[in-house]
């Protein structure tokens, strides 16, 4: 590991490729890109523009399971998330706990709010209000601090499809309310 917190191994070839065109992308977002390359080498996390070039969708763990807290493992989260079948970029922090789900710019425009009592928010780039976010460093894999659960430079899409997000936080959402649990509620 090294002092950031993140795994080392070096990376080679395509894989290198793509983690460079990765960051490239999510530094689009930087009001300077240097500044926040430097961030996450030094601390593994650096504060980048929502609005840019994606917008987050951030849930609490408990909206995907009652019983997800702080200690919950990211092999956990990462099966659940493939059980609703979400694809696309996706980071947590286990301190707040909750996850970010990068989804397209202007996202946050027609975001439906009828999740927000469950503790689901989109920030995007709609002003008058600008949002920034910690953006963890792409080789952050595991906790303390953010981490990536699915990486965008995995090879495949980069933005969660923000309609199929909203159907299965949605269904999370519905299903707790049956069982008689508050959704998102810790």
């Amino acid at each position: 590991m090294n002092s950031a917190g993140s795994l080392v191994h070096p990376l080679r070839g395509a894989d290198r490729e793509r983690r460079a065109e990765a960051e490239r992308w999510l530094l689009r977002a930087a009001e300077c890109a240097y500044e926040a390359a430097c961030e996450w080498a030094e601390q593994g996390v650096t504060l980048l523009t929502t609005g840019v070039v994606w917008d987050v969708v951030r849930a609490p763990y408990r909206l995907l399971d009652p019983a997800f807290d702080c200690r919950t493992g990211s092999d956990a989260l990462r099966r659940r998330l493939t059980r609703a079948g979400v694809s696309g970029a996706v980071f947590c922090d286990s301190y707040r706990p909750a996850l970010y789900f990068l989804v397209p710019p202007d996202t946050d425009r027609k975001w439906p709010n009828t999740l927000a009592a469950a503790g689901v928010q989109c920030f995007g780039g709609s002003r008058p209000y600008v949002h920034h976010v910690g953006v963890p460093s792409l080789g952050r894999a595991l906790p303390p601090g953010p981490y990536w659960l699915l990486s965008p430079d995995n090879g495949g899409i980069r933005h969660v499809d923000p309609e199929h997000l909203y159907r299965s936080l949605c269904a999370y959402h519905d299903a707790q309310l049956a069982d008689g649990t508050k959704p998102g509620a810790s």
